[in-house]
């Protein structure tokens, strides 16, 4: 019996992790090509992806943005 309770709590505090990250992954790949079809600067995309704004930011960035693609 408790192990169908754990097993029943661990999928419930599973599932919704999969949907926030799934939801972080689609902002982060529509942050990404906002910024390579130059619609926001490198300042821009750095700070709505929460990278820190220090040294080069642009090459940051693409670093970020090239995992994701």
């Amino acid at each position: 019996m408790n192990r169908i309770v754990l097993v029943a709590l661990s999928f419930s505090l599973i599932s919704p992790m999969a949907v926030n990250s799934d939801d972080r992954i689609y902002e982060t790949k529509n942050i990404c090509g906002r910024y390579y079809a130059v619609e926001i600067n490198g300042g821009e995309a750095a700070r709505l992806l929460g990278l820190k704004d220090s040294g080069r930011v642009s090459s940051r960035v693409e670093q970020y943005c090239n995992f994701f693609r």
